[in-house]
């Protein structure tokens, strides 16, 4: 079986963190508000819609020249993501209150990307992935929770 999260991994990490992909609040069981786990809902939310605004406003705020928000953006543009059910938990830093882990515990995340002119998808179901691959870091700014990852 093609191991496309492994290639997406290794040969394109930024589209995996820009990870990195809109599923209703119901589908993400998106409680809403300002936490860690919402944080992480609304970076796979605007990854499955394909809104690239919502999705910077996931991430944590960075500062991009024009030439590398573009491609940022069209790196975001072609990974297509779907999510199925996620259930996540949430691993406070012990020294550090504006820092966690999110690590996804349930679901399916479906990715589709064109790879050398031909179209791959995958299927990961969650609870099969190690831990590492299922983390994402979170971190507060400013009072607000943001996916801590770089764009581009």
């Amino acid at each position: 079986m093609f191991d496309f999260p492994a290639l997406l991994r290794k040969t394109v990490p930024a589209i995996v963190l820009i990870a990195a992909l809109a599923v209703s609040a119901l589908l993400l069981g998106c409680g809403g508000g300002n936490t860690p786990e919402s944080a992480v809902n609304k970076y796979f939310d605007a990854w499955q819609s394909g809104d690239w605004e919502a999705f910077k406003g996931a991430v944590v705020p960075q500062k991009l020249t024009e030439d590398q928000e573009a491609l940022a953006e069209e790196k975001f543009k072609q990974v297509k993501v779907k999510v199925d059910g996620l259930a996540m938990s949430t691993e406070y830093d012990k020294d550090d209150s504006s820092k966690a882990s999110v690590v996804l515990t349930d679901g399916k995340i479906t990715w589709t990307a064109k790879i050398l002119g031909e179209t791959q998808t995958d299927v990961e179901d969650i609870k099969k992935e190690e831990k590492e691959f299922r983390t994402y870091n979170v971190i507060k700014v400013d009072g607000v929770w943001y996916v801590d990852t770089k764009l581009g």
